[in-house]
């Protein structure tokens, strides 16, 4: 909402700016009938302003000095975003190496775990060997 009070407050800004500086217009407004009228009398030089304030505005953007500071804006977007990916490539180079060494350490525990069990698994066959030996 304070986004939207700002805007409002802009657009009432310019609004009065605008009837400030042009005497045809508050003449004509001053002459209208009824709210009607004003509205239509406003929207009539505001579209003829307009296609003035339009044509200026392409000639400041197209201006020398827009274009070069919009080169700058253009550098310096690169630049950060360069930074940004270089730390996010070390981000996914740690995770990487963090993934491979848990993978390791899962496969140095799946080992252990592995020869326990042949372990076990030996000393239960010679307790069956022998517990059958002594009943042959």
């Amino acid at each position: 909402m304070k986004k939207l009070s700002l805007l409002i407050g802009t657009l009432g800004g310019a609004m009065a700016g605008y009837l400030f500086s042009n005497q045809k217009l508050r003449k004509d407004l001053a002459g209208a009938k009824d709210a009607e009228t004003a509205a239509r009398l406003l929207g009539k030089h505001l579209q003829q302003d307009g296609k003035k304030l339009a044509a200026q505005a392409q000639e400041f953007v197209e201006s020398e000095e827009v274009q070069k500071n919009l080169k700058k804006a253009k550098t310096y977007a690169q630049d950060t975003f360069e930074v940004a990916r270089k730390e996010l490539t070390n981000l996914v180079n740690r995770a990487e190496k963090a993934a491979s060494d848990a993978a390791g350490e899962a496969g140095s525990s799946a080992r252990k775990v592995a020869r326990k069990a042949v372990r076990k698994a030996r000393s239960t066959a010679r307790r069956m060997k022998t517990k059958v030996r002594k009943l042959l």
